[in-house]
């Protein structure tokens, strides 16, 4: 590869946008102020450029775009027909490096591969922490050799096996890895494993390891068998909806005012029934990663709101306290759902460009029509004149945000 050619690469949307001011931008004399179809003309032979270079999604947002801002001008039935020449895109369009270079596909998605053997890593040397301790290790050396041996091993287990994952399917195994040994952990204290009757967090030492251990085990290879299709967007969804079964779990126990053994049981039992609704929900509504830590945003917003309320309101009792940023929590994450259900779900990795493109129905930041809900879209600049106050008789060219759109 020369270096002209290692020297291109792909432009976002945000790219275009800069190009597109650069070139419409600045004053100009009244007879050269540019009019719809002059605008239109620009964009066509700047997506021409880049469908000779060979990047044709680009080409293909800019070319919808001059349809959708510029529809009565010769530039749109120019965009129109190239469109229908380009045809649809199939899957990862071919990146052009230069003129006589072979054209080569995207790099790979190498996410999910560095974060499983980080997460190999550390649950190494756990293992290595863990085994001694099981073992009835005295002194120590025997840790010491865990800790020397149990992360260069969980790194080559990671490397091995992380090159075929997805990274759905390595966040689901390594989160499954975690979760596991936190539920034989809180096990182990719940059920009171080798203590005494009616002793309160006696469990054994050497049980709530075993337990852990056992449940980590047991996460990582049962969703090494249930998650060869889980998507990025299921992975956030399922330990998301974990993470919040946990805290109502929790929050619930404590307003119910449990003794310790059922609030043990509750935070475990209601984190399961979050985990598994969390990863229904991913699966049923095709939720993108961003849509549904969008949603998780929501409620912590709201339950820390919640937080907030009880500090400023001082209510009698844990119980009290606990009530109000549960119940805000659970508002924020309705809100959340809500807000985020259209125009959230575009697939991981899509193109701001593709984005832009697509969104023809959401022009500016808040839309509103009569007989529809509020929904939320991308703001597309677009450049337009108006007079030159220090310059009588001239106008310049100025950009414009849409923020509002009301139609009645």
């Amino acid at each position: 590869m020369n270096s002209r050619g290692a020297g291109r690469v792909r432009l976002s949307g945000l790219t275009i946008v800069a190009l597109l001011a650069a070139v419409l931008s600045g004053p100009r004399p009244a007879a050269a102020q540019p009019t719809a179809a002059d605008s239109a003309a620009v964009l066509v032979a700047m997506a021409g450029d880049f469908e000779e270079r060979g990047e044709l999604d680009v080409a293909r947002a800019l070319y919808e775009e001059v349809i959708r801002r510029y529809p009565d001008t010769p530039g749109a039935e120019m965009a129109g027909a190239r469109l229908e020449r380009l045809g649809a895109p199939e899957g990862p369009t071919p990146v052009r490096l230069a003129q006589g270079d072979v054209p080569r596909d995207p790099p790979p998605d190498q996410r999910g591969d560095t974060e499983f053997r980080v997460w190999s890593t550390l649950y190494g040397l756990w293992l290595g922490v863990a085994v001694p301790m099981l073992a009835d290790a005295e002194g120590s050396e025997s840790y010491g050799a865990g800790l020397l041996l149990g992360g260069p091993t969980g790194y080559l287990a990671g490397r091995v096996f992380s090159r075929s994952l997805s990274v759905g399917r390595a966040r689901t195994i390594s989160w499954a890895g975690t979760w596991g040994t936190w539920q034989g952990l809180g096990w182990a204290h719940t059920l009171n494993l080798g203590g005494e009757p009616g002793c309160e967090f006696c469990a054994g030492e050497k049980e709530v390891v075993a337990t852990a251990l056992a449940g980590g085990l047991a996460g990582i290879v049962t969703a090494g068998f249930l998650s060869r299709d889980v998507t990025e967007g299921t992975a956030a969804a399922t330990y998301l909806g974990s993470l919040w079964g946990t805290w109502f779990g929790l929050a619930g126990a404590i307003v119910l005012d449990l003794d310790d053994e059922a609030m043990w049981a509750s935070t475990l039992l209601v984190g399961n029934a979050g985990l598994i609704g969390g990863a229904l929900a991913g699966s049923r509504f095709d939720l993108s990663s961003r849509r549904a830590h969008l949603i998780s945003l929501g409620g912590l917003i709201g339950g820390f709101g919640g937080v907030g309320v009880a500090l400023i309101t001082k209510p009698d009792g844990n119980g009290a306290a606990f009530a109000i940023p549960l119940a805000t929590s659970l508002a924020g994450l309705g809100f959340g759902a809500l807000l985020t259900r259209d125009g959230e779900d575009a697939s991981d990795g899509e193109s701001s460009a593709g984005r832009a493109a697509s969104d023809s129905a959401s022009p500016a930041l808040l839309n509103w029509s009569d007989g529809a809900r509020l929904a939320v879209g991308l703001p597309m600049p677009f450049p337009t004149t108006v007079p030159d106050p220090e310059r009588h008789g001239q106008r310049h060219t100025v950009w414009n945000v849409p923020l509002l759109r009301l139609r009645f």
